[in-house]
């Protein structure tokens, strides 16, 4: 028997300030998305193995997991799909989550220990990072607070709501990974993501109107333009927050080509990633976003970069238990290799 779980990525879409909440008046608003995706197998078995791409991060998350429940390193983990480093999707985080979830399912521990929140808190997810672990859980268009809860010690999901439509209508976003310098340090992401939050008080409380008065209903009634319109004016805020604290990031003439290419092109919505070395643009329907794609490849050539596209998740990671073996797997697909 092994599981195979199935996770997203997310989007981090920007800060947003809310003049008269309570409690948490800064929220963290983000999109889960389909790709890229992490998909991994796992078995019991001894000692602990982990193979496949970003199986360094995965081994550390796994040790972090096992020794804060003092099990033993047993269990055959194989990786394989990842979400890349670095380009502010989530990476490492959501990669943990789906170990942890992985090896509390081969150590039978009980199902109160295998909950997100659980697994969280075992792994050390950071308040900072509560937009992940609300991603990785259920999925969707989601606006987290930034402050813990007191009951649980983590920042809550304050809202949520699901974007779904057919291929031919989908809210699609195309997302340009650029190739990574030598010199980017492992921890850009922590930064940005630190950086950010720092730029919440500097933040106009326009935001939080701007989500709730204009995004939303946007979503709600299913009009893509004013989400895409309330997605820039967000963008633009929270880059003046920024502006405040920090000097500009620096965009290469290369990606600033994409994105003149991604305005061209009728992106309803485009940027720079946040938290990551990435860009990202919204379009109308597959064949919008087939053509965004098309046009990338072409003007940044066969080594320029990664271009993709992706839908909103709404389900979160999902676990499927299945009557299947990985040596077998291994074995047979070594021998199908000789048979060729």
């Amino acid at each position: 028997m092994l599981i195979d779980i199935a996770g997203p990525a997310v989007l981090s879409l920007g800060l947003v300030k809310f003049e008269d909440a309570t409690h948490s008046p800064i929220k963290m608003l983000g999109l889960t998305v389909q790709h890229p995706p992490i998909n991994l197998q796992a078995q019991a078995g001894q000692p602990l193995q982990i193979f496949g791409p970003r199986a360094d991060v995965a081994h550390q998350q796994a040790a972090r997991f096992l020794a804060f429940h003092h099990l033993p390193p047993a269990s055959q983990v194989e990786i394989e799909f990842a979400i890349p480093s670095l380009v502010g999707l989530g990476s490492e985080r959501l990669l943990g989550l789906a170990v942890a979830q992985a090896l509390a399912w081969t150590h039978e521990l009980p199902a109160e220990k295998r909950t997100p929140l659980a697994l969280a808190q075992a792994l050390g997810v950071a308040p900072a990072e509560a937009l992940l672990l609300w991603g990785y859980d259920q999925g969707g268009l989601l606006l987290v607070d930034s402050e813990p809860d007191p009951a649980t010690g983590f920042p809550a999901c304050y809202r949520r709501q699901e974007i779904a439509h057919k291929e031919k209508e989908a809210w699609a976003f195309v997302f340009y990974f650029p190739d990574i310098p030598e010199e980017t340090p492992e921890t850009l992401e922590a930064d940005w993501l630190a950086l950010l939050r720092q730029a919440g008080p500097y933040l106009s409380p326009d935001s939080g109107r701007l989500v709730i008065e204009e995004l939303w209903p946007a979503v709600e009634q299913d009009d893509i333009a004013a989400f895409g319109q309330s997605l820039t004016a967000l963008y633009q805020l929270n880059q003046a927050a920024l502006a405040q604290i920090s000097e500009p990031v620096a965009v290469n003439a290369t990606d600033q080509a994409v994105l003149d290419l991604m305005r061209d092109q009728g992106a309803l919505a485009y940027g720079r990633n946040l938290t990551g070395l990435s860009y990202y643009a919204l379009v109308h329907g597959a064949k919008a976003s087939q053509q965004l794609r098309q046009a990338l490849r072409r003007q940044l050539g066969y080594f320029g970069g990664t271009v993709l596209a992706t839908i909103t998740d709404n389900r979160g990671a999902v676990e499927i238990i299945k009557n299947d073996d990985l040596d077998i797997r291994k074995l047979a697909a070594r021998h199908a290799h000789v048979r060729k």
